[in-house]
């Protein structure tokens, strides 16, 4: 039997869906700075589209969607109804578990007439309906009469045809499985992460702070170094941090904007302690709350080096 290859189009919904997540998604990412979610999204992007119909073929006694993360195969011998989708076949339809327009339509849906239903559609007014011993599949191909014809013709099973399928779903099982992996170990690295108190570099103009996603670079004539000392939080309620604006934080370790007690936003690089350095700015800048080594000594050193 030849092989019959049929393209797969978004319609203008799947397109602006695609777009606006994945824009949303690298806005949020570049927002937020956190390297967790920064590597998050790329992969949710990347899985969605694995899982996500590329195309359709009728060869080797088989029906089969092409997915980059593996082929999902249908005998031809098991097909009962090869036909056009009608509008009745999509009333009441709810999503049960899949994508709803990021690189397609795909997954496990219901509708009032057809019941449970596999979906792997990129355009919804291209539908055509495959009833199947086990399961009704939704798929989309750009020439529906072309694929209804060429999956009309006397199914041949080819020989080795089962273990093709059962490679494509080992396939989309291993990469799933990696994700996840990948997503957990990605969590635990970030519920984990505890670099302790940042190093620092001081000289006579600039003290610059070096933390892995938030260092900052404070200049001497813009900080009030009369006014550096220590800030307890057991103590000094008001520089307590109430909200992340802008940062990372676990328990262990906070970088970044926050905003405290008393309204102000300020910057923190705090490892866990309760007894910090508050570095001032002249006039209306934003101030500093940085924890280190050891804070008493910090703080004269820096009052020593910067005060005229």
């Amino acid at each position: 039997m030849p092989v019959r290859e049929f393209s797969a189009s978004y319609d203008s919904t799947t397109k602006a869906i695609t777009a606006v997540v994945c824009l949303l998604l690298i806005v949020v990412a570049w927002m937020v700075h956190i390297i967790f979610i920064a590597l998050l999204f790329p992969l949710l992007i990347g899985l969605a589209y694995a899982y996500s119909p590329r195309g359709y073929a009728i060869a080797g006694g088989a029906i089969m969607v092409k997915r980059p993360i593996g082929n999902v195969r249908v005998p031809l011998a098991d097909i009962r109804e090869v036909r056009a989708g009608t509008p009745d076949d999509f009333t009441g339809v709810i999503r049960l578990f899949g994508n709803g327009g990021l690189f397609g339509f795909y997954g496990l849906f219901r509708t009032a007439k057809l019941g449970k239903c596999n979906w792997y559609v990129t355009d919804r007014s291209k539908t055509v309906i495959v009833v199947a011993s086990h399961r009704t599949l939704v798929l989309s191909p750009d020439d529906v009469q072309g694929f209804i014809s060429a999956a009309g013709a006397p199914a041949t099973r080819a020989a080795g045809s089962g273990p093709q399928s059962q490679t494509g779903n080992a396939i989309g099982k291993i990469v799933a499985i990696s994700v996840a992996a990948i997503v957990l170990a990605m969590v635990a690295m970030t519920v984990a992460y505890a670099p302790g108190p940042p190093s620092y570099t001081l000289t006579r103009d600039t003290l610059t702070i070096h933390d892995r996603f938030y260092p900052v670079t404070l200049h001497a004539d813009a900080t009030d170094a009369a006014g550096v000392r220590i800030v307890d939080l057991r103590q000094d309620l008001e520089w307590r941090p109430t909200l992340r604006t802008n940062g990372f934080a676990n328990r262990n370790y906070q970088s970044g904007w926050f905003r405290v007690t008393s309204g102000a936003s300020v910057r923190m690089y705090r490892a866990g302690g309760q007894r910090l350095v508050l570095i001032p700015p002249k006039g209306s800048g934003t101030a500093v709350l940085y924890q280190a080594m050891d804070p008493d000594r910090f703080a004269q050193e820096l009052r020593r080096e910067w005060t005229p």
